[in-house]
């Protein structure tokens, strides 16, 4: 009788909650502290001294093309060649990734302090808050590098398999921020230029923590001397990095769309149109922070399994992540859609004039909320599949045609209300010509959702062996693997019952060795002449491959003899075992 093979995803649900909640909470007392502090200056100062710090937002949001840049790009280009056993090309890009954020951040720091009275000028700033905001941006340009350093390094942290790392630094950075905030204005009677302060002090400390990471001897990623490189391999690097992170191309896009968008503001509204701008970015904050976490945590899963050609498991985690955005999105934007006013006091927005500015851009801006959790999704989920093409498209077209371009013509036509208007058709319409395009891309998928997903039909076989079943592995090896296995035995004679027995060699040692593991993934893959076979289970950290009893072993000396290879590696904590025959 034939036996069905089941994968039970249990390894992928318990790596992927164990990445979200500490990424989730790393994300939520970022934006959370982020938000007590703007609430914090509007208590003790009123709420038009806000206005001073959405003047430094859209230098903030430019950080954002830095560190996507070197954190998600590297660190994802990294994993490729983590995946494809590259150790020499991994270290690369970790050490390109932390030397080219130190640098660009300086750069950006300098550039900052010799254009200050051109930048303010340029978003004409108020003239009863333009000095403040100088002495502002004088002290707050250091917490740019600062923040960029730390959030690349924890892009590879993360994916080392040490999510708590990178929730602690920035824990720890904002609760001092707040702190500080406190003690400057309440206690020292400072003005809010001493917020600034706070964030860097605080952000210093979380820099420093992150820090020790890289003197970690136990570490996946390593910095290699720098007298390896050439200039020329750098720009080639760089070259590289910008054309597999098209997520940089939106995050141009969406600086620039602030930029313009603040201008907007300040030229129609004044200081009204600055404060409405604040609380509108302030209250995605409340989406962002899951909307952040599940993309954190997300992207360097689906990179991995699509490397590996796994498509049903990555499926399984792309489905996992819309519904949980959903499930967070859509009842946020009906609550700030009903009741604005939640926005008004959470802010002290008190001034008549100013709470009528902000409660319009609430109510119309509030289901933007949905569509750009659905487009960040696609968008970043396009990146991790190397579909870079169409994400830099949605990109072209969520942050900058819809957005910049039609702001400028919808204020001229409609006056200031066409800002929020230009927001949410910037944030949905890119989604329904994404689910357009791929669909009528993907013509032969008969699953729908698979044609969105851009994912081919996984020509593998994978299932979940357990414990109670070492020595049986003929009971999984049946039924729909006949088809791998007749294949395997065509191209390679008598090497299917090598494997089938070599299978259940290494499972073995495998749980020989790792008392408390109950099972173990396995994927089989064959395609021309070439034979993958993946084992990945979240036990403790072991290599059977350099266990010499199991390597003695007749079959595994026969799969020698064959040419198979036996690799071994930690990808995202998991224990990922390698038995390979390449063309």
């Amino acid at each position: 009788m034939d036996v069905k093979l089941e994968r039970e995803y249990s390894f992928l649900r318990k790596k992927y909650n164990e990445l979200l909640l500490p990424t989730f909470f790393m994300v939520m007392s970022e934006k959370m502290c982020a938000v007590v502090d703007v609430i914090i200056i509007g208590f003790f100062l009123g709420s038009s001294q806000l206005a001073v710090l959405n003047l430094a937002s859209p230098l903030t949001y430019f950080t954002g093309i830095f560190y996507i840049l070197f954190g998600q790009g590297g660190n994802l280009l990294a994993l490729r060649a983590q995946s494809q056993l590259n150790h020499e090309k991994k270290n690369y890009y970790f050490t390109i990734s932390i030397l080219g954020i130190c640098v660009l951040s300086i750069l950006f720091l300098l550039f900052i302090f010799f254009f200050t009275d051109n930048i303010l000028m340029f978003f004409k700033a108020p003239a009863e808050i333009f000095n403040v905001s100088k002495e502002y941006l004088f002290i707050f340009m250091f917490y740019y590098p600062l923040n960029c350093y730390l959030l690349v390094v924890s892009f590879f942290v993360r994916s080392d398999g040490r999510p708590k790392m990178p929730f602690y630094a920035v824990l720890m950075a904002n609760i001092l921020n707040i702190i500080f905030d406190i003690l400057f204005l309440k206690v020292f009677n400072m003005g809010i230029t001493s917020t600034a302060l706070a964030s860097v002090l605080g952000y210093l400390v979380g820099a420093i923590y992150i820090s020790t990471y890289l003197f970690d001897k136990n570490s996946s990623y390593n910095l290699i001397s720098l007298a390896k490189f050439k200039i020329k391999e750098i720009i080639l690097s760089l070259k590289e990095f910008v054309l597999n992170t098209p997520e940089v191309i939106g995050k141009i896009f969406f600086s620039l769309k602030i930029t313009v968008l603040t201008y907007l503001c300040s030229s129609h509204y004044g200081v009204a149109g600055l404060l409405a701008f604040l609380v509108y970015d302030n209250s995605e904050s409340f989406v962002y922070i899951f909307l952040s976490g599940i993309m954190k945590t997300m992207s360097p899963i689906v990179t991995v399994l699509y490397k590996e050609m796994d498509f049903e498991a990555v499926h399984y985690i792309i489905v996992r992540s819309l519904k949980q955005l959903l499930l967070i999105s859509f009842p946020i934007s009906v609550l700030f859609f009903v009741y604005p006013q939640i926005l008004l006091s959470i802010f002290n927005v008190v001034n008549p004039h100013h709470a009528e500015v902000v409660t319009v851009a609430i109510r119309i801006t509030s289901f933007s909320l949905v569509g750009r959790c659905l487009s960040y999704l696609l968008t970043n989920y396009a990146q991790a599949i190397e579909q870079n093409r169409i994400a830099s498209i949605i990109s072209f077209l969520e942050e900058f045609l819809f957005a910049v371009v039609g702001a400028l013509i919808l204020t001229n036509v409609i006056g200031g209300v066409g800002i929020w208007v230009s927001i949410i058709v910037a944030e949905c319409i890119p989604v329904l010509i994404y689910i357009l395009y791929t669909a009528k891309l993907q013509k032969t998928h008969k699953s729908y959702i698979n044609k969105v997903l851009m994912l081919q039909n996984s020509k593998l076989v994978t299932w979940t062996y357990h414990r109670k079943d070492i020595g049986k592995v003929d009971k999984y090896l049946d039924g729909q693997s006949k088809e791998v296995l007749l294949h395997i035995e065509n191209v390679h004679k008598d090497s299917a019952a090598i494997l089938s027995n070599s299978i259940n060699d290494v499972c073995e040692d495998i749980f020989r060795n790792n008392e408390n593991l109950q099972s173990i993934d396995i994927t089989i893959r064959a395609i021309d002449d070439e034979i993958y076979i993946t084992f990945t289970d979240d036990g403790k950290t072991y290599n059977p491959f350099s266990n010499e009893t199991l390597m003695k072993t007749d079959n595994i000396v026969n799969l020698s003899k064959l040419g198979y290879e036996f690799n071994y590696e930690v990808i995202l904590g998991f224990n990922k075992e390698y038995i390979l025959l390449k063309n």
